[in-house]
């Protein structure tokens, strides 16, 4: 059996996975993994830990062939006012989506 022990840190997580059976074999298996978020600004850490935790309960987030998907991803708060600067990516973004999903009808149609 696997079990997976979260310990809280003062800028982060330790995760401890014990496998008592790993291949079957009978045999043991410790991993102990640190996260630190002390100086993670950009969430990269919190991310490939929710990531590798959903991987080490079996939890199935789908695949990019999917209808649907978990995508763990990072975003600004709703209240957050955004610079000039990030309006004009974000609204580039957008027109990008909908240039690729206009694109992909125009497939459907031909």
């Amino acid at each position: 059996m696997v079990t997976i022990v979260l310990d809280i840190a003062d800028n982060g997580v330790v995760k401890v996975l014990e496998d008592d059976n790993i291949n079957g074999a009978g045999e043991s298996f410790i991993s102990k993994t640190i996260y630190d978020f002390g100086d993670d600004d950009d969430f990269k850490n919190r991310i490939k830990f929710l990531k590798e935790l959903c991987l080490d309960i079996g939890l199935q987030t789908g695949n990019d062939i999917d209808k649907k998907r978990l995508n763990i991803s990072v975003g600004s708060g709703i209240k957050y006012k955004h610079t000039k600067t990030e309006l004009k990516t974000k609204i580039k973004a957008c027109e990008s989506l909908i240039a690729k999903y206009k694109k992909q009808l125009e497939d459907y149609e031909t």
